[in-house]
């Protein structure tokens, strides 16, 4: 048996041998196409597309569509094979095709595949949650099947993501950089992450270091949260309901109907979240012969409803022409109950007690939220010539909140303060865009676009006191910001070689007039922000990418507001019209490969430089009003920030029932630089961060999910912000012929989410410590109702299912 083998073996290699030898004496062979999906005619960009021969299914050659979804693999010798393209979110598809010496050229013209929403009664995949996909600028993680944001909001969603951080007060950064832009569908939006339901979520795109077609807009990166959108015919629905511990429910209804050109959709989510907080504050502050102790406890509540709609519609004008118009109105009110209490003593005259810091104070909130993103978006594409685009879009939202408080101070020496505080921001905020891509050829493109954005903010604050204070820190402050943009870009392909260039220029005009003080100020700048990528296509589905960018943070209205907040009278904060935008130099190397059974690896190193680098910095004073030593807090551009470190991204089956993927990053922050007083500042870091994810088949109809996620230290200018660790594990079962799903989700399985942090000075050193409710159970049900759910799939369909295009 083990001769007939080895025989059989030989004779193989033999042959194999003699069939290599014959096609490199001939002409090599080449085939072409587009990917596009079905139903829509959108191309399907970076999609993997690859030859194998038909004979054994051996890999022979690969290539990754263009973001057109054109597709070239050349050198092939002739034969038989099998042309198959893989993409997130669609299926596979499959073609068998012929080299031959008459025909050694084979365009393929258009491939259309279907999504793979349409597969049916497919379990496992339900439970299944891709990594990472993307192409030359921008990562595409896929979170809709993820059991641990059910009940959740964005933010749930993207302490899953990699690159991604969110702390408890729900500031996102990327690798340790704030500062990120958030689009809602490639818009930019004035939504707070903790209005968008999880359940609305189809897809994240990471885009860490973004090419010049982008809002420069974000020192720290872009996040673009891609909603959900049915492809299925007729009506078809979704109703979720779930309850969590401690007053937590959440009611969802998303439908959309599709028929013929139309397309209508809409979703209505309601939400209240009540969440119990806790915190200390211990602080010491040094000015002369005081040496004062300050120790502070909070405790309270935080109740937010919310209200979060969308309705719209699709539209094919013509088959290659398309219109898009929605509006998303969201209503949020707010309601908080905290107690703060507070003791100061002069360590310098026997802990004698500090009257003004001495205290307990009540503080009772409510508040409303309201805002509305509309959009219209506009699609032409030239079916006669791949590869041409033109889109155009505009958002405007408006936003009005208003948020009261009211306190009770008691304070040591038995005075009663009575404060009232209101609040009143009105936004707007507008853009417009148009963007247009022309090929040249089959391998390269120009693209050219132009941006004009506004956002106007009347942020009117009114304070009042019992007995009256002998100052008014009323202010109204009103800012405007017009940016104006255009940039091109060319790319291009020869051989394995891709690249990318762009160069875009961005025209920045502010103003802001602070009307208590008749302080007024303005800033004009123009800045260019080149862009480059450059990629090579290895064997065996590999890639290797080196990409360049350039991106600025301009300081928000709150930054630039001159006037002092005393909402806290021993800790004032100050806006400085004076700061400057920070910029940022990006260059990121990265390598990828997919193997079989669903495994990849990805890996990046990334360099980046920021200058004009801006943080809140913190000093001791004494306040000019009322004479006694606070801290003042001004953000200030201190320097340089540098970064630099690798990232791994990796995904893989361990067995039949088990799959895991993991991230895993660190990098070294370094900030250089000194204060506006001349205060240096020198401070480093070396930073970790940890995912792994676990997903579970445990039967036909149920699967598991278990989330593990770390985080070290991290510097800033003047302290340490502490790590954290924690478990999420969600379970789900499908019933009613899997029309019904059964979900448990507990967050934070260890209670052990919390967010610390250290600051020190000269004459000051602070430890606090702040704790939201995560800890939280919840239980729900999702039922799904729809045509051609059940239906028996016509031929075509099983065709396509086993692997063919349409």
């Amino acid at each position: 048996m083990l001769r007939k083998n080895v025989l059989s073996r030989l004779g193989l290699l033999v042959g194999l041998l003699v069939g290599f030898g014959l096609a490199a004496q001939a002409q090599p062979g080449t085939v072409r196409g587009t990917l596009q999906e079905a139903g829509t005619n959108q191309p399907i960009s970076f999609a993997s597309v690859v030859v194998l021969r038909s004979a054994d299914s051996t890999f022979v050659a690969g290539a990754q569509a263009s973001e057109a979804g054109a597709f070239e693999l050349a050198q092939l010798p002739l034969g038989q094979y099998v042309l198959r393209a893989t993409a997130v979110g669609y299926r596979t598809g499959r073609r068998i095709i012929s080299l031959t010496a008459g025909a050694p050229v084979l365009a393929l013209g258009t491939l259309k595949l279907r999504t793979a929403a349409t597969q049916l009664n497919d379990v496992v995949v339900t439970a299944e949650r891709a990594v990472v996909t993307g192409g030359l600028d921008k990562k595409v993680i896929d979170v809709s099947k993820d059991l641990t944001v059910s009940g959740g909001t964005a933010i749930d969603v993207l302490q899953n993501v990699p690159s991604v951080t969110v702390d408890q007060t729900g500031a996102v950064s990327i690798r340790g950089s704030g500062g990120v832009t958030i689009f809602i569908d490639g818009k930019p939006t004035g939504t707070t992450l903790d209005q968008i339901p999880a359940s609305s979520i189809q897809s994240v795109e990471v885009v860490t270091n973004p090419s010049a077609r982008y809002d420069a807009s974000g020192a720290g990166g872009i996040l673009n949260i891609i909603l959900k959108k049915e492809q299925r015919d007729g009506l078809n629905g979704q109703a979720t309901a779930l309850v969590g511990t401690g007053d937590k429910y959440n009611t969802a209804l998303s439908l959309n109907y599709r028929k013929g050109n139309l397309n209508w959709f809409g979703s209505y989510d309601f939400r209240r979240d009540s969440r119990r907080i806790n915190g200390t504050l211990d602080q010491t502050t040094r000015a002369g012969t005081d040496n004062l102790v300050l120790h502070q406890d909070r405790a309270g509540t935080n109740l937010q409803t919310s209200h979060a709609a969308r309705l719209g519609f699709d539209y094919a004008l013509t088959p290659e022409q398309t219109l898009t118009l929605a509006v998303q109105p969201r209503f949020n009110p707010l309601a908080n109950d905290e107690t703060l209490d507070s003791r100061q003593v002069n360590a310098a005259l026997g802990d004698q007690v500090v009257p003004a810091g001495t205290s307990r104070r009540r503080n009772v909130g409510t508040g409303t939220y309201r805002s509305a993103d509309v959009t219209a978006d506009y699609r032409r594409i030239w079916e006669q010539h791949k590869g041409r685009e033109l889109t155009a879009s505009a958002v405007y939202t408006p936003l009005l909140a208003d948020n009261d408080v009211a306190s009770n101070i008691l304070y040591a020496d038995t005075r009663l303060v009575q404060q009232q505080q209101r609040t009143t921001t009105r936004t707007q905020q507008g853009t417009a865009q148009i963007d247009y891509v022309h090929p040249l050829g089959e391998k390269s493109r120009f693209e050219v676009g132009a941006r004009s954005s506004l956002r106007q903010y009347d942020i009117d604050y009114h304070f009042s006191s019992t007995p009256a204070l002998g100052f008014d820190p009323s202010n109204r402050f009103v800012y405007n910001q017009y940016v104006q943009a255009a940039y091109g870009i060319y790319a291009g392909a020869k051989g394995k070689f891709s690249y990318q260039a762009g160069l875009r220029a961005e025209q920045t005009n502010l103003d802001g007039n602070q009307v208590a003080t008749s302080e007024k100020f303005t800033q004009q700048y123009l800045a260019l922000f080149p862009s480059a990528v450059l990629a090579y296509d290895l064997p065996h589905e590999q890639r290797v990418q080196l990409s360049y960018s350039k991106r600025i943070q301009r300081p928000d209205a709150s930054e630039l507001n001159p006037f002092t907040d005393r909402s806290d009278q021993l800790n004032l904060v100050t806006g400085n019209p004076q700061l400057l935008p920070e910029y940022v130099h990006s260059v990121e190397l990265g390598h990828e490969i997919s193997f079989a059974n669903g495994r990849s690896l990805n890996t990046t190193g990334f360099y980046r430089a920021e200058t004009n680098t801006a943080q809140g910095f913190r000093r001791v004073i004494t306040d000019p009003l009322t004479g006694n030593l606070v801290t003042s807090t001004t953000r200030q551009n201190l320097g340089t920030e540098t970064t630099y470190g690798l990232e791994i991204v990796a995904a893989s089956p361990l067995t039949a029932w088990w799959k895991a993927n993991a991230t895993a990053s660190t990098f070294r922050r370094l900030i250089v630089g000194a204060s506006v007083d001349g205060t240096p500042i020198n401070t480093v870091s070396q930073v970790f961060t940890t995912r792994l994810n676990n997903v579970f088949t445990l039967g036909k109809r149920l699967d598991a999910q278990l989330a593990l996620n770390y985080r070290s230290p991290i510097n800033s200018a003047q302290g340490t912000r502490s790590g954290n660790f924690n478990v999420d594990f969600a379970t789900k079962y499908n019933v009613l012929g899997d029309r019904g799903t059964i979900t448990l989700r507990v967050a934070d399985v260890f209670n052990t989410l919390h967010f610390d942090f250290t600051a020190y000075g000269a004459d000051l050193a602070t430890a606090s410590h702040f704790k939201r409710e995560s800890r939280i159970a919840f239980l729900g049900f999702t039922y799904r109702f729809g045509q051609n759910r059940n239906a028996k799939p016509d031929k075509k369909q099983r065709d396509d299912e086993g692997g063919g295009f349409e």
